[in-house]
């Protein structure tokens, strides 16, 4: 973070902007933290919008598990926001905004760490950021033994398997599969929760899908009122049978 900090930081002393954008991510959280810190200018995180509003920028950010939307204003210049993936509609190209290569020169003394290694995870599955359709599933899927039945689902439909945070914590699947508040953020056009209560954490990852489909036995879940379309049931039973379907059309 420490030479990326440097760069942005010399950067803004040639080109004096009012505004600096990051994307919500872990590594951005922490050079645009420290570039703040080192131009002595207010940091607004995990915004959903910003707008130029008054002299200075306005951005929309959501708290209590995205329940609610507070506003906030950057009055310092420059205006440093980190804005949540999957935010905005992608937009029609034609812009007229130059994009430029910059060369820019790291003191050794910013480089106090170095990579030793990088490790690709391999995987020919759709990245879940990048599915047009998401499977994710919660507690009511029973146990980790089950998972391969969105597995299968997912594949059927082209799609990418997600999870709540309560199956990442208790160890069912990996946190890269989570989605919501402390995990990754969705928009895809079809989100399918399956055996998910609902919880506002997870909601804020996923609820500007689409489309959003609930399976769960519950009826009266949480899920089910932001759903557009409500299945109740058992998902052990309902999704291998939606797999069947999926398939039989396809091959039909």
């Amino acid at each position: 973070a420490e030479p990326a900090t440097d760069a942005l930081a010399v950067l803004y002393e040639k080109e004096r902007p009012d505004l600096i954008l990051f994307a919500f991510t872990s590594d951005s959280r922490e050079v645009a933290g420290r570039l703040a810190a080192r131009l002595g200018s207010g940091l607004i995180s995990n915004a959903s919008d910003v707008v130029a509003k008054g002299g200075g920028f306005v951005a929309r950010v959501p708290y209590f598990g995205g329940a609610k939307v507070a506003t906030m204003k950057a009055n310092g210049k420059p205006a440093i926001v980190l804005v949540r993936p999957k935010s905005f509609e992608v937009s029609e190209k034609g812009g007229t905004a130059e994009i430029k290569q910059l060369e820019l020169t790291v003191g050794e003394g910013s480089k106090r760490a170095h990579i030793a290694e990088r490790v690709v995870e391999a995987s020919e599955k759709v990245k879940l950021e990048e599915a047009r359709v998401v499977i994710s599933g919660g507690r009511g899927m029973g146990g980790p033994q089950n998972f391969p039945l969105l597995e299968d689902l997912a594949s059927a439909l082209g799609g990418a398997v997600g999870a709540s945070r309560a199956v990442v914590d208790a160890g069912w699947v990996p946190y890269s599969m989570q989605v919501g508040q402390t995990g990754k953020s969705v928009r895809p056009g079809v989100y399918i929760a399956v055996g998910i209560s609902g919880a506002m954490q997870h909601t804020v990852g996923m609820k500007t899908s689409k489309v959003i489909i609930a399976i769960n036995k519950d009826a009266e879940a949480p899920i089910m009122k932001m759903a557009d379309l409500g299945v109740v049931g058992d998902a052990l039973k309902i999704v291998p049978a939606l797999t069947a379907a999926v398939k039989a059309k396809k091959n039909g």
